[in-house]
């Protein structure tokens, strides 16, 4: 089977089409982060549908989702929630 024959194959080849309804807030957030990441919508969408995925698996397994930061010896953490 050819390279392109076995991509084709793929379960990330075969696609669907959704429409989606955005309040201008949001719209506004898919936005700017396409922008600052000089990436699309659909890849912004598609990255947030993938990483609210590993979140909730993450918080299945018992685990806590969050972000931190170390600065001068202090450590910032925010915990997200909701997931």
């Amino acid at each position: 089977m050819s390279d392109e024959a076995l991509k084709n194959s793929s379960p990330e080849a075969a696609r669907v089409r959704l429409t989606l309804d955005l309040s201008q807030r949001l719209s506004a957030i898919v936005d700017r982060i396409a922008a600052e990441n000089e990436s699309s919508k659909a890849d912004v969408l598609r990255f947030a549908i993938e990483f609210l995925s590993a979140a909730t698996e993450a918080k299945k397994a018992g685990m806590h989702v969050g972000a931190w930061k170390e600065e001068g010896g202090n450590r910032r953490e925010r915990e997200f929630v909701g997931i």
